[in-house]
């Protein structure tokens, strides 16, 4: 299953986790640093007051510094955990007085001359551990000096310290994420409440109920709402639209079928060949006009297809129409009308799709043959503004009365000059098709009371 088809509850629950969980390890981190400042704090106390115990009983012997170590003062720091204490005192000249000789040397120039001690980290026999250094001065009979006392230690106490107070944080903040997810958990669920309501309300309508969602839901899934509800509204529009679509298509179908089976029976029945060939002929128009309205409701559905199945791309509407046009000239000549094509030039390029404007104009073309009487002329003719590339087929024929004008845009609408094999469809799918492409159909008389021109505005590509 892929990120985006995890349920919402959990998606938010691990995002929210997540970065609970990245910020309690940022705190660890600051909680280390602090625990381990308290316990070197802590401890470097202890080693101070150790350093001072023995540096209280440095005294002048004659010529000589002599040391009396107060043995309670190390065990101060053995008390407290099961470290090793070393120590050690140096007279003038870095010059050896008891202890451990060979603990790490400090340099005099490193030492606070004003009493305050020196602690660092060093490495002694394998061991980690801590050193506390003071520095003092006595004055005695013939001896005027200043010693160093230094005292160290291991560290595992310290670090025995140090991760208990790690290990009581991590515990704190395991349970501090473990009850913020069962918190978190049961607010969200609560949150998504009006999703799960909505879920049931539509899960019990019926696929024709396409009323709007009237249901409070939260103001972050308000804009979803509106945008179904939209939805339902175009496509309540749209399923309403096919309806009539169909019931006019079936109707029109019905018409040429029951043509066909009446003449088929009639031919069946009768023995005359004059009469045979007659109900022939009267069964091929009927195939005719079938065939020609299948053609256009399988045009009017291509129209109708999805964005991401309209294929589009630059044409040359130039090449298109000398094309389209050359391939009627035949169909012009039997009927004794003149067809020609005059472009303008240059003419820019549009974009679209190529075969649904290729049936725009084939449609047109084929209107004006068809309404034409012999002797008359079509022309096709390519023009170009600053905007638009404007496509023209006009005529001198009988032309469209006013009434009808508005009228013959209309699905399935059939003018009374229009031959038998027409089905009313052919304008209406040149009006989708040039509103699928931004564009527009137009009609205007030649001269009043006769001719036609029908005009096609694209955009500019």
């Amino acid at each position: 299953m892929s990120w985006q088809r995890k349920s919402l509850r959990r998606r938010l629950l691990l995002w929210l986790l997540g970065v609970l969980a990245i910020i309690s390890v940022l705190m660890l981190f600051e909680v280390r640093s602090s625990a381990s400042k308290a316990a070197n704090e802590a401890y470097d106390r202890v080693l101070l007051g150790s350093a001072l115990a023995i540096a209280e009983r440095v005294v002048v012997v004659g010529e000589q510094l002599e040391v009396d170590v107060p043995y309670v003062a190390l065990e101060m720091l053995t008390s407290a955990a099961q470290d090793r204490v070393f120590y050690q005192v140096v007279g003038p000249g870095n010059s050896f007085i008891t202890g451990y000789d060979d603990l790490p040397v400090v340099d005099n120039k490193d030492i606070p001359k004003n009493g305050a001690p020196l602690f660092f980290d060093a490495d002694y026999r394998g061991d980690a551990i801590r050193v506390g250094v003071i520095s003092r001065h006595i004055s005695g009979g013939r001896l005027s000096a200043r010693f160093t006392v230094m005292v160290a230690e291991t560290v595992e106490g310290r670090n025995n310290l140090i991760n208990e107070m790690m290990t009581a944080a991590i515990v704190r903040q395991l349970v501090f994420i473990v009850v913020a997810g069962i918190v978190l958990w049961i607010g969200i669920g609560w949150g998504l409440k009006p999703l799960v309501r909505l879920e049931a309300a539509l899960n019990r309508r019926t696929p024709s109920d396409l009323r709007p969602i009237e249901h409070e839901v939260p103001q972050e899934v308000r804009h979803l709402i509106d945008a179904i509800n939209d939805l339902m509204k175009r496509l309540g529009a749209s399923i309403e639209a096919m309806q009539r679509f169909t019931a006019n298509a079936a109707h029109q179908l019905r018409t040429p079928l029951a043509a066909i089976q009446t003449q088929a029976e009639l031919a069946r029945k009768t023995k005359d060949p004059e009469e045979i060939l007659k109900r022939l002929e009267h069964l091929n128009r009927s195939t005719k006009q079938t065939s020609r309205l299948i053609n256009q409701l399988l045009s009017l559905a291509r129209t109708h297809q999805e964005d991401e199945s309209f294929q589009t791309g630059a044409i040359d509407l130039k090449r298109l129409s000398e094309d389209v046009t050359r391939a009627y000239v035949p169909m012009a000549v039997a009927q004794e009308i003149d067809l020609g094509f005059e472009p303008e030039n240059p003419v820019s390029s549009i974009f679209g799709n190529e075969e649904l404007i290729k049936e725009a104009l084939k449609n047109l073309i084929e209107n004006a043959l068809n309404y034409c009487p012999k002797g008359s002329t079509v022309t096709v003719r390519l023009k170009q503004n600053t905007q638009h590339v404007v496509l023209l087929v006009e005529d001198n024929g009988p032309g469209i009365s006013k009434g009808e004008q508005d009228k013959v845009f209309e699905r399935f609408y059939r003018s009374e000059t229009r031959d038998d094999e027409g089905c009313g469809l052919g304008l209406p799918i040149i009006k989708e098709i040039m509103e699928r492409h931004g564009g527009s159909i137009e009609y205007r008389d030649m001269r009043p009371g006769s001719g036609a021109c029908f005009i096609l505005v694209f955009p500019k590509s």
